[in-house]
């Protein structure tokens, strides 16, 4: 079984009096890995947190070094993540295509979600 690297940041969760369930945010990341991708809307689907708390505590892992911030462009059209990721706004290219429907995105940072990865 898997170590659950988040355990160690649970004390520092607690302290900041979270509308969440610290113990079971933690359990719930215990399933990613190194690398792995977070999307704060899977959490929400599945944790039934508001959204903004789900964002409060990622940016608080962020700030501890277990994971970093992307940006990933989601497609009007087929409403589908395109794949592609971004460190910061200023690397969101002006034209964007998505891989899936292979339909031009206007305007993709409209269209950009904040996601996050695994360190």
């Amino acid at each position: 079984m898997q170590s659950n690297i988040f355990v160690k940041v649970a004390p520092l969760l607690k302290e900041q009096k979270l509308n969440i369930d610290v113990d079971t945010f933690i359990d719930f990341l215990a399933h990613y890995s190194s690398k792995d991708w977070i999307y704060p809307t899977a959490i929400h689907r599945k944790l039934k947190y508001d959204i903004k708390d789900i964002y409060d505590v990622l940016e608080t892992l962020r700030e501890a070094g277990y994971i970093e911030q992307y940006l990933e462009i989601y497609c009007p059209i087929c409403q589908r993540y395109t794949g592609q990721y971004y460190k910061t706004i200023g690397e969101v290219p002006e034209e964007v295509y998505c891989e899936n429907c292979d339909e031009e995105i206007i305007n993709p940072l409209e269209h950009a979600s904040v996601i996050y990865r695994v360190l």
